[in-house]
């Protein structure tokens, strides 16, 4: 019996001195463990450095803790795109009993910080080619390295877009909950998306951003997502740091929608199966100071949206959506007076527009009141553009008030109007690289101004004939006092390499201020 409880105390002890040796060690290791972590991280991500302040290590647990984790971009590293107080991952027994690797990594309260210096960076094209070949060569000795199953964990995640701005008007989304499970570099062979995904997040505002699919993280060459999208009562004035960038003034609105996603190295799918954009008021804002960035990204959009249509692994698609009650807006501050055209009341309808001609045709209804009184009805069928772009268009326009015009008069005539009505119908059709339509535009009893002669408060008559007898080459119906013409616009495309969208602001151009504006401009 002595001996018995001698042997038990002796094992005891043992094992005491072995947990002893244990700690001791990987309290020793825990630095150059620190480094090898930094290393592997810094390898994973080309582009960033990574920095870890401390690491324990808890081999009795299998876990490991980081403390104060930063990942700053190479070329803007102030302020950090990343920061992260505390990242765990705790290792599986029962899997490296056969010889595999088993982990979970729980991320706490990480602060992703974004401003417009980091944007440009991510942008950047001159290194592309160099992250590229890093990231592959790191991805490449995750795949050959022992197996391995884990899952991922964040919670209660910030985002902030800093552009500078006061605190207030920064961009953010809250409380962001990130669950993947099953993250595998040997996925089964019926394991296309071996990875469950979920996300949550909210907008200070309690705006919900969700999204839940599956996924191959670690897929070559690129991973794969399938998900489905769900966005619930996003106040777009949020959006406002980030738009304002593109020149997009979101004042106020809300945005639902319900969409899918599909992203892999074969082919790429964004569609959205519902939105409703509500009581939204937006401009698009045209000044002298952002002109040169507008151009590049015109030619950019341009140059993509090409690539998305002569692309067929990719498709783009809206079954249904609709703006309610809405007002849309461009204004121009490079004129003087700064002008502003808009639409308000407005109500679209959207059904079944794609880039691929197998989805059909896409038909579009619009109604509201232009420059705020004149009726508006605008329909459109688009047929994907394969190989040319092929729709039809037409527009009514009736009782817009002229004096809503004013602030285009002074800019590009330096006249305005005193009282009458404008209308506006066209009818348009693209098809064979070929424009077929009219646009005629109408106007009704107008007293047009002269600045000079106002001080007296009289007519200029002069003036009046010279607008709609002479330089917009109208005639004039003096029983009915309305002066008319029709523009044909028959022809071929002028950009036969012009997608649909380019044909259909070059047709609204030349529709409408071509075919009205260029009468003032020479009145005074």
């Amino acid at each position: 019996m002595a001996k018995h409880r001698r042997g038990w105390i002796i094992a005891v002890v043992v094992l005491s001195l072995v947990v002893l040796t244990v700690v001791i060690l990987a309290s020793v290791a825990d630095d150059p463990l620190r480094r090898y972590v930094e290393e592997q991280a810094n390898a994973a991500l080309p582009g960033f450095h990574v920095s870890v302040a401390a690491l324990d290590l808890h081999p009795l647990t299998l876990s490991v803790d980081l403390h104060d984790v930063v990942v700053r971009q190479d070329i803007h590293p102030e302020p950090p795109v990343l920061s992260i107080p505390h990242v765990t991952a705790d290792a599986h027994l029962a899997p490296l009993l056969t010889g595999k690797l088993g982990a979970d990594l729980h991320v706490e309260t990480p602060a992703f910080v974004i401003n417009p210096k980091h944007v440009d960076g991510f942008l950047r094209r001159g290194d592309k080619e160099v992250v590229k070949e890093q990231a592959d060569a790191w991805q490449d000795r995750l795949r050959e390295s022992v197996a391995f199953r884990g899952a991922f964990h964040l919670r209660n995640g910030h985002l902030t877009y800093d552009d500078g701005k006061p605190a207030s008007e920064a961009f953010r989304i809250e409380r962001i909950e990130v669950d993947v499970q099953n993250i595998t570099n040997r996925p089964e062979d019926h394991e296309e998306y071996p990875s469950q995904v979920q996300v949550n997040a909210q907008l200070p505002d309690q705006s919900q951003l969700q999204l839940d699919g599956r996924a191959d993280l670690l897929a070559i060459p690129v991973p794969r997502l399938e998900a489905d999208v769900k966005v619930v009562r996003l106040h777009i004035k949020n959006l406002l740091p980030v738009a304002g960038r593109f020149n997009v003034q979101c004042r106020q609105g809300s945005l639902d929608l319900n969409g899918r996603v599909r992203y892999s190295h074969d082919s790429t799918l964004v569609a959205l199966d519902e939105f409703r954009l509500q009581d939204a008021k937006i401009d698009y804002v045209h000044s002298a100071r952002t002109k040169p960035k507008e151009v590049r990204r015109a030619k950019q959009v341009a140059q993509k949206a090409k690539e998305a249509h002569q692309n067929p692994t990719i498709l783009v698609k809206v079954e249904h959506g609709q703006i309610l009650n809405s007002e849309l807006g461009f204004v121009n501050k490079t004129t003087d007076p700064d002008y502003r055209v808009f639409m308000s009341d407005i109500d679209m309808d959207v059904k079944n527009l794609s880039t691929s001609l197998e989805e059909g045709t896409g038909v579009v209804q619009v109604t509201g009141k232009f420059m705020g009184s004149g009726l508006t009805d605008l329909k459109g069928t688009f047929r994907p553009e394969k190989p040319r772009p092929d729709f039809d268009l037409s527009a009514k326009i009736v009782k817009t008030k002229v004096e809503a015009f004013n602030d285009i008069l002074r800019a590009y005539g330096d006249v305005d109007t005193h009282r009458g009505m404008f209308a506006f119908f066209s009818e348009l059709s693209v098809k064979d690289n070929q424009i077929r339509g009219y646009v005629k535009p109408l106007l009704k009893d107008v007293e047009v101004y002269d600045p000079e002669e106002d001080k007296e408060k009289s007519l200029t008559k002069k003036v009046y004939e010279a607008v709609v007898g002479g330089v917009l080459e109208i005639f004039e119906n003096e029983p009915r006092n309305e002066a008319a013409t029709v523009t044909d616009l028959s022809g071929p495309v002028e950009n036969p390499r012009a997608n649909t969208w380019q044909i259909v602001a070059k047709l609204v151009q030349n529709a409408f201020f071509k075919a009205i504006l260029p009468g003032f401009e020479r009145v005074g």
